[in-house]
């Protein structure tokens, strides 16, 4: 097994066993968790890295766009009325919970999968702080953005990279950026990449973990690379 092998599958069995400890951590439901952490699905698809129990290619998960930090629509709870049963928030965990709690739902269980997110980035970054980027750029670690601006700032370095980045999938070239479907210019990276990693930039392709989109090439498409950040 190769180094770059073991380290995806380090990686990986850490984004599985946070993942765990997610779902089982959390008594308010799927609901909820849909509430404090969903993100929509754009178009490219992401391929997860082999799982550490294995080896086989995980299910793949639907990416999300790291720079949006997408609540459900609905009535929410005011700010005035965000309280938890026994004591209070405090001004940070008040500005994280503002606009984000459906009316008829607990703050405090919404709060809880917020600090779940930053210990999940935590722990995933402590192994890799690649994988932890590829976490959030492919949608493993949702809700990321609200959560570390206002309840663990200390992984802003991490929410900054993967807001320069985009999962596996098929995209455009372009001067300005959408989610699942156009990417800008530049030299990206891939992160915690697998033996398959492959990709294609207009009509050349390769094999390189390291690639230079260019707007003249109009179309860039890889697959087992996991995710892709830009470099500098």
């Amino acid at each position: 097994m190769t180094r770059t092998h073991r380290r995806v599958r380090l990686a990986a069995a850490v984004l599985v066993t946070a993942a765990a400890v997610l779902l089982t951590g959390c008594s308010s439901g799927s609901s909820t968790k849909d509430v404090a952490q969903g993100a929509s699905a754009p178009a490219a698809t992401a391929t997860a890295p082999a799982t550490a129990s294995t080896g086989a290619t995980a299910s793949p998960a639907a990416p999300a766009d790291p720079a949006s930090d997408a609540v459900p629509s609905g009535p929410k709870v005011p700010q005035d009325e965000l309280t938890p049963v026994t004591g209070s928030f405090t001004k940070k965990e008040k500005a994280y919970l503002t606009g984000r709690v459906p009316k008829g739902t607990d703050p405090a269980a919404v709060l809880q999968l917020g600090q779940e997110t930053c210990d999940r980035i935590a722990s995933v970054a402590e192994v890799d702080e690649d994988a932890a980027i590829g976490g959030i750029i492919t949608g493993q670690i949702g809700g990321a953005k609200g959560a570390v601006i206002h309840l663990c700032p200390k992984q802003e370095s991490i929410l900054k990279a993967a807001e320069t980045g985009f999962a596996d999938g098929s995209y455009t070239v372009g001067a300005k950026a959408k989610a699942g479907s156009v990417i800008t210019p530049g030299t990206y990276r891939a992160l915690t990449p697998t033996k398959d990693c492959t990709w294609t930039v207009g009509t050349k392709s390769g094999t390189a973990h390291k690639v230079t989109v260019t707007t003249a090439a109009g179309t860039f498409g890889s697959r087992g690379c996991f995710a892709w950040a830009r470099e500098g």
